[in-house]
Parts: C-alpha cells; structure tokens; sequence
C-alpha cells in the first residue's frame, strides 16, 4: 500500500506542473500550484528586510490565517537552522502581517477585503495591544476590604 501511494506521488511530482513542489508537500501546497496554473492566485512578496524577500501565492479565496500559515511554513523552509521549539503562537502574538499602511488583524476576513493584489509586499509590524479594562467587583478590590 506505501508503495502504491509513494509510486503514485512521484507520478505527480514528475508533472512538469508540480514538478517545482518542495519535498515535504502538503496538499495546501499542491492546490497552490494548481490554482497557478488556472490563473486563480495571489502572488505575495513578504520583506523582512531589505535583502531577505520572500516569494509566496495564496489563493484568491485565502483569508488572513491562510497567509499566516504559508508564511510560516516558508520561513521554516527558508531556515532550516530555525529551532523546532520556536514558538509561532508568540510570534503572532507580538507581531501581524501588514501591506502598506493596513494591519491584517482579523483573522477571518479574505485577503481581498484588506485590498490586497497581485504582487502585493507584505511585511511583519508590531501588534498593536489595547489593553482590557479592569473588571469591577475583581478579587484583589475585595481582599482589601
């Protein structure tokens, strides 16, 4: 059965569409390829610094979590080095993703909707936190009393 699956996946990858897939594809990344071949993505530039520019493509549909996501896995793929206990939740915790001006904050809301275009530069920005206001009625006003 593995041998039928792996058989089937070097068919694929033999395809001079797939053919420039990474090797540890997922299906993401192959729905990826394929809407570039129909015409149906998103070219994405991230700039992290003036020299270090990576080349993404979302799908038009994409919402901001899908970017987050495919910025991610190219930044594991571009730094192998990158240790496997970094964590992500903290990363997009502190910092969001921003084109131009516009912060992409809301995680649900299509890419589309943020005005984002074809070869559009993104960029990593400080989040900006607005802090919660104290609860009245909270248990350290209570213990003084």
């Amino acid at each position: 059965m593995f041998e039928e699956v792996n058989d089937l996946m070097q068919t694929l990858l033999g395809d001079p569409i797939l053919s420039d897939l990474p090797e540890d594809v997922d299906a993401e990344d192959v729905q990826c390829q394929i809407g570039k071949a129909k015409g149906h993505v998103i070219n994405i530039t991230l700039t992290r610094s003036e020299d270090n520019k990576i080349k993404l493509s979302v799908l038009h549909n994409a919402r901001v979590s899908d970017l987050q996501r495919i910025v991610t896995k190219a930044i594991k793929r571009s730094n192998p080095d990158l240790p496997k206990s970094y964590s992500w939740r903290s990363l997009w915790k502190r910092y969001c993703l921003a084109c131009g001006s516009t912060r992409l904050t809301d995680h649900n809301t299509l890419l589309v909707h943020y005005g984002i275009k074809n070869n559009a530069l993104v960029k990593f920005v400080k989040r900006i936190r607005t802090r919660r206001k104290r609860r009245q009625g909270s248990k350290t006003q209570k213990s003084r009393n």
